[in-house]
């Protein structure tokens, strides 16, 4: 099946508007870098599915913007992330909805060196403005798509990540495991896996399978036995005659 990245983008249009400032300029054009569904599961059992979209700007300087749909039974999550050529934050939003009830609303942006974050949640409202590092690439823990962030930024040395909805910064270390393989329907397609973890020797946090181009095709987060497989093969990433 398809991914309904249309629907996606109907879901998504509030947080499309509120990151508008990360938008590409006028002139420039848009790259696709990635787009597609991955299908969740825990311990094996479908619970929900990703939608998703990554892309990039051709003008000077300019950076990556991704948004997702997050569907897991009466739970649905649209969230938006823009970030510089560099992988740096710049706007971010999140909201959750229950039963078509927004129940939680975080929202943060880089301006003048800081990060300034507000959340909306059941227990009240809170904030928080601090200094970013020099280095620092942002995930949230509920998005599988946004790893991508993680590898695409995250091997320069001393990087630190973001956690927007927590309003804090941690460590990052990333651990290049090697080739793998993937399988997709009836394909299997070789990868290069990637471990990451706060620490060196720290638990691990995310696992994650890339293609030859770097784009997602499975991730995993140990501590909730959670797995998010693509549906289909990104264009171009055929599997070995």
């Amino acid at each position: 099946m398809r991914p309904n990245l249309r629907s996606s983008l109907r879901l998504a249009l509030p947080v499309l508007v509120a990151l508008g400032a990360a938008a590409p300029v006028s002139g420039a054009q848009v790259v696709i870098i990635d787009e597609g569904t991955f299908t969740l599961s825990v311990a094996g059992v479908r619970v929900g599915r990703e939608d998703f979209s990554i892309r990039r700007s051709t003008a000077v300087d300019a950076g990556y913007f991704a948004q997702g749909t997050v569907l897991r039974g009466e739970s649905r999550i649209v969230v938006a992330l823009g970030t510089d050529s560099v992988g740096t934050p710049l706007r971010f939003q999140f909201e959750r909805f229950v039963t078509g009830r927004s129940v939680e609303n975080v929202s943060g942006e880089f301006r003048r060196g800081l990060w300034s974050g507000r959340a909306v949640g059941a227990t009240g409202e809170s904030g928080r403005e601090f200094r970013l590092p020099a280095q620092v690439v942002a995930a949230d823990d509920a998005v599988v798509h946004e790893t991508w962030y993680l590898l695409r930024f995250g091997p320069r040395p001393g990087t630190q990540m973001l956690l927007p909805r927590a309003l804090t910064v941690r460590a990052l270390a990333l651990e290049d495991a090697g080739p793998d393989s993937v399988s997709i329907g009836l394909d299997v397609i070789p990868v290069r896996k990637w471990v990451l973890r706060a620490t060196p020797d720290g638990p691990v946090l995310r696992e994650a399978w890339v293609d030859p181009r770097g784009r997602l095709l499975r991730v995993r987060f140990p501590a909730e036995d959670l797995e998010a497989l693509r549906d289909e093969l990104p264009p171009e990433t055929a599997p070995p005659r």
